[in-house]
């Protein structure tokens, strides 16, 4: 038996199905990627002809890595020290109130006028960032922020501020999040456009629903400990609905899925 002619012919056989191989997983491949795109492009159809539309979306989307963050215990010296009654709720909440009422520089429940009262007063005040005005029960929220990344719906990176019929602050409700590091390595994160797709195939966005704000944060990932949590990157997105009101919406930006942080809040109301 000549083995150089038979080694020749196992090598020209194996040589011609790894050719064959490599072509059918080229085939397959292309196949993926066609019908991935023609999914998103389904998606964008039906979202069409819902006139779902989304105008000035963020670009040049950067890698942001995880983040963690240890519960503030406050003592009375991070209160103000005159005109005012401190308490301590379980060492992580400060509530203080005004014994004499504080008149806001500038007009009573504007956006300007009760972030400079934040800043001003409230310990470190200029970490947090103003979320919501509720004219009706006279109170503003303001969540925390890390390098201009708010901290979405944080109950222990938050102040709260209350004033009465006059517009003058009466007292307000504080919890914090200290030595905030982050992970070492940034994760990839999905596009902004990807995550209203997302909204969109979980049935959560309505006809004729205007996409107004896209933006990138942190929302609360892990409980580590009793007073460490870990933060993964949260794109929230804020949609005008057909009636004019308006709704958020938070879609985790690492791993692509949705993230009810209002039902978790009610929850914990």
């Amino acid at each position: 038996m000549d083995w150089n002619k038979t080694k020749t012919i196992f090598i020209i056989v194996f040589s011609i199905l790894n050719v064959f191989l490599y072509s059918l997983y080229l085939d397959r491949y292309t196949e993926s990627k066609n019908t991935e795109v023609l999914s998103e492009s389904s998606v964008e159809e039906k979202m069409s002809v819902d006139e779902i539309t989304y105008p000035n979306l963020p670009e040049n989307i950067v890698d942001k890595p995880y983040i963690r963050g240890e519960t503030k215990v406050f003592t009375a010296k991070e209160a103000p020290k005159e005109n005012v009654q401190v308490n301590i709720q379980g060492d992580k909440q400060l509530l203080v109130a005004y014994e004499k009422p504080v008149s806001l520089t500038g007009e009573a429940e504007s956006a300007e006028a009760l972030t400079s009262f934040v800043e001003e007063n409230v310990h470190q005040g200029t970490s947090y960032e103003l979320w919501e005005i509720d004219s009706e029960q006279n109170k503003a929220v303001f969540f925390q922020s890390f390098d201009d990344d708010v901290l979405y719906l944080s109950k222990d990176g938050k102040v709260t501020v209350y004033w009465n019929s006059e517009g003058n602050i009466i007292r307000y409700e504080q919890t914090m999040f200290t030595d905030i590091i982050e992970n070492q390595e940034p994760k990839k994160l999905v596009t902004p456009i990807r995550a209203i797709h997302t909204l969109y195939q979980k049935n959560m966005l309505e006809r004729e629903t205007t996409i107004i704000k896209t933006e990138l944060g942190y929302s609360v990932h892990v409980q580590v400990s009793d007073n460490r949590q870990m933060f993964v990157p949260t794109w929230h997105i804020q949609a005008e609905l057909a009636d004019g009101s308006r709704q958020d919406y938070f879609v985790n930006a690492v791993k692509d899925g949705v993230i009810e942080l209002n039902k978790q809040q009610e929850e914990e109301q």
